[in-house]
């Protein structure tokens, strides 16, 4: 692994990327970054990150936000338990560490939502400290080079990349580096056909020398999504539609869902007017559930005949109920009305 550090490097500062909005002197940013970019692409993220940076500037304006605040800026990025533990590290920043992100590895992993990699992140990129980063583009990286056939969603895998990580760290230029090898994988280094011929440390790579990089990295076949049937029911004014806090715990835990069909007794139908086109139903895929999702929509002309709990539902402006804590098939369902 000859100057490995050094040629990640060189090729960073001549072809990595340096355009993206999170790649500034702000520890802050670099941290809601490396959160939101969790499971998430980058065209993906940018135009969350520079929404919440701009209403978020700071975490003392973060700490002192209602989570349904944080919640309604986050809709449709998915995986909300990030949100959750933005809104509570934010806080926790706030009372005991000055509104300050700490520049330890120890500190940081205390922090809700923060492991190993996230921690290695902010202190390499937002503190220019070691940190070693095992995102997806990392460990394919470091895979290929060292030619590791085992699987990469395995513990025992994530344990000796940290570790072959460790070793590779340069003693300068920890920003610069950590950045590169991640520009390497996402630019270069890609899941399929890798472009070798382009590669700085392509000398060193052992999956190249032996003609398996494409086989590289392993992963486990995951177990078959299973399937969730959901029944909701939208019903509206002319300008209200009513929606339901979710209690439960889950995925979309304090989030605003669309009621479900259980909610109609046939006292409650007879107030409403069904519309006769139903909304088509459609298939949303979570990482580990498939969700198939049925819609009906009715009308209702006074709105305080329909009998509901008050502490669970509320009558929301339609165009105002788009910019709430509302999970990605609700937003898309929301707009469409």
């Amino acid at each position: 692994m000859n100057n490995f550090s050094q040629k990640i490097i060189s090729w960073y500062e001549v072809s990595g990327r340096k355009n993206l909005p999170w790649q500034v002197e702000d520890p802050y940013k670099i941290w809601l970054s490396e959160i939101m970019l969790q499971q998430t692409q980058v065209k993906t993220v940018i135009p969350y990150f520079e929404n919440f940076t701009s209403k978020f500037p700071n975490i003392e304006s973060l700490a002192k936000t209602s989570l349904d605040d944080v919640l309604s800026l986050w809709s449709g990025l998915g995986y909300y338990s990030r949100a959750k533990n933005i809104h509570k590290t934010a806080i926790i920043l706030e009372k005991d560490f000055n509104c300050s992100l700490p520049d330890t590895l120890e500190d940081l992993m205390t922090l809700p939502g923060i492991g190993f990699s996230t921690a290695g992140a902010i202190l390499s990129l937002g503190f220019k400290k070691p940190g070693v980063i095992l995102d997806g583009n990392v460990k394919r990286v470091l895979l290929r080079m060292s030619g590791n056939k085992s699987p990469m969603n395995q513990y025992k895998t994530e344990k000796s990349l940290k570790e072959f990580a460790k070793i590779l760290l340069p003693s300068t230029k920890h920003k610069q580096y950590s950045q590169g090898l991640m520009d390497l994988g996402a630019t270069i280094c890609k899941p399929k056909n890798p472009e070798c011929n382009m590669c700085p440390v392509v000398i060193d790579c052992s999956a190249n020398e032996k003609e398996i990089q494409n086989e590289i990295p392993v992963k486990i076949n995951k177990i078959e999504k299973k399937e969730k049937i959901i029944e909701w029911v939208l019903i509206k004014t002319k300008t209200e539609v009513l929606l339901k806090r979710n209690k439960e715990s889950g995925i979309w835990q304090n989030l605003w869902l669309l009621p479900e069909k259980k909610i109609l007794s046939l006292k409650k139908i007879i107030n409403l007017d069904p519309i006769e086109e139903d909304f088509p139903s459609f298939v949303h895929q979570l990482s580990h559930k498939k969700l198939l999702i049925s819609l009906k929509i009715y009308t209702i002309k006074n709105k305080d005949r329909l009998p509901i709990n008050r502490s669970l539902f509320n009558w929301v402006n339609i165009s105002d109920s788009v910019n709430m804590g509302v999970p990605k098939p609700v937003k898309e369902i929301l707009n469409k009305i």
